[in-house]
């Protein structure tokens, strides 16, 4: 039990480090391209944005975190019930 717990409260601290590397990352590719370039990159390509790392942080890293924390939830409340009641035994 155990075990799961730390799954997924693994998971739940790697998305917030996720989000916050794919932001930073979204932002220097972004830049970089511009000044690799030129600065009408995004327009001639037409994508007015660089899209992989900004769904990263904005879609999957809030979606794995509400994974990661709602099991941890369950599973803590799970062992917290199986020791009150092993108490009681």
């Amino acid at each position: 039990m155990e075990r799961r717990l730390k799954k997924y409260l693994i998971i739940t601290a790697a998305s917030v480090v996720g989000f916050i590397v794919c932001a930073i990352l979204h932002n220097v590719v972004y830049g970089l391209f511009i000044y690799w370039f030129g600065p009408d990159f995004w327009e001639r390509i037409g994508i007015p944005d660089e899209p992989f790392f900004f769904l990263l942080a904005v879609i999957i890293c809030p979606v794995l975190f509400l994974i990661g924390l709602v099991g941890s939830l369950v599973f803590a409340i799970s062992e917290i019930k199986n020791r009150s009641v092993a108490k009681r035994s």
